[in-house]
């Protein structure tokens, strides 16, 4: 029984020995290997580009866009019937027509004949209006033989009612010679203003009755354009009021366009605006006027065709010490990478009064001569390191330029 004590104790103190002595060993080892050389961890540093920031006066320029139409629009329409006899070599589709240019003349034959009845008519009643003159005087100096005033002698006896009736005959043949005169003129159809012709509805030998539409012009003294503003917009512009004519320190409008392959440019001014927004896309309304557009007074102008589809560029107010950095550069919405002067990246808070697609304009945040990084930043670490790689002076919306001068900014 002993014995076998002895053996079962042996067989687990031999393990525990084992395991303690190759514990130990191990410790040793550990505790006398030869120590690596240690280094020193470099601080990561990050390429950048930077641009110096200087504020300048920038004059906005907000952005729309519209379709031209004619200030006047007319259907043309016959005030007399009769068959066509003449018709103008410009009463076509696409003519140009000159205040008081003949568009038409109708047959004016029975007109004529009208004419000459009323002139008729005139003169005998003039004719019976001498007459009863005549008599009614011949009255009144028989009235006088009887040594009693007018004025107490009857009407009859002056023959005063005849001689009123021959005054309204007259009267009333006069303004038949004038009808009928008016009814002639009439047979010639003019242009109401200089104009061009849409569509051309009558033509020679065509017999048209009173009402019938001969053609369809409007005015090519000026156009017109409605370019849609947002709420935003409208506080970086000087509109006039609605209902109130525009003054001189109205906003001006350039107009751009392809014309056959071309971009062409047309200056205009803003005239008046709607007092009415849009329901149903909440935007406000002014409206831009363009002289002559079809560059009939100077032949160097290209023509601006009624129905075009143009965009436009509106010269709004001007706001001085303004950043304008590259639209890229905004962080997080409101904030802008910064170097120090030891090259250490610093993110600051600012204040973007607008922005658009290439650029946005700071008014709060910046000082002059700052260091702004302009290229992307993978990781953003306060205070970490940065290296300048490359640098550029654009800063502002002057220095773009070229010149510390005022420079136009497009927004959104």
């Amino acid at each position: 029984m002993k014995n076998s004590l002895m053996k079962r104790m042996g067989r687990l103190v031999l393990p525990v020995f084992i395991v303690g002595v190759g514990t130990m060993l191990t410790a040793a080892m550990i505790f006398f290997r030869e120590q690596p050389e240690s280094t020193p961890v470099e601080e990561r540093v990050a390429a950048v580009e930077t641009m110096t920031a200087r504020s300048a006066d920038v004059t906005f320029t907000i952005a729309s866009q519209g379709t031209v139409t004619p200030r006047t629009e007319t259907t043309i329409v016959s005030e007399v019937s009769g068959k066509v006899l003449s018709v103008s070599e410009k009463l076509v589709a696409g003519g140009f027509f000159t205040q008081g240019d003949v568009l038409l003349s109708i047959d004016s034959a029975d007109y004529q004949v009208a004419v000459e009845q009323a002139r008729a008519n005139l003169l005998t009643a003039q004719a019976q209006l001498s007459l009863e003159a005549a008599q009614a005087e011949q009255a009144g100096k028989q009235w006088d033989l009887s040594g009693r005033s007018r004025e107490s002698a009857p009407l009859l006896a002056l023959r005063t009612p005849f001689l009123l009736e021959a005054q309204a005959r007259v009267l009333s043949a006069e303004a038949d010679l004038q009808r009928a005169e008016r009814q002639l003129a009439r047979t010639t159809i003019r242009a109401p203003y200089d104009a061009l012709v849409r569509e051309k509805s009558a033509d020679i030998g065509q017999y048209i009755s009173m009402g019938s539409q001969i053609a369809s012009i409007f005015a090519t003294d000026y156009a017109e354009v409605r370019l849609p503003l947002s709420d935003s917009d409208l506080a970086w512009l000087k509109l006039p009021r609605p209902g109130q004519a525009a003054d001189l320190e109205a906003s001006p409008v350039i107009l751009h366009a392809v014309v056959a392959g071309l971009q062409q440019h047309w200056q205009g001014s803003i005239v008046r605006t709607e007092g009415v927004v849009d329901s149903n896309s909440r935007m406000h309304y002014a409206v831009a006027r363009i002289a002559d557009p079809y560059a009939l007074r100077k032949s160097d102008k290209s023509p601006l065709s009624a129905g075009t589809f143009v965009n436009a560029r509106l010269s709004g107010i001007t706001v001085s010490n303004i950043f304008s950095l590259p639209h890229n550069t905004l962080y997080n919405g409101n904030e802008v990478l910064l170097m120090d002067a030891e090259q250490r990246l610093r993110r600051r808070q600012v204040n973007v009064v607008r922005s658009d697609v290439d650029w946005v304009y700071i008014d709060q945040g910046l000082s002059n001569n700052e260091q702004v990084i302009v290229s992307p930043v993978q990781i953003v670490l306060e205070g970490m390191r940065v290296n300048p790689g490359a640098s550029s002076g654009l800063a502002s919306g002057a220095s773009r330029g070229g010149a510390e001068v005022l420079t136009e900014v497009t927004g959104q």
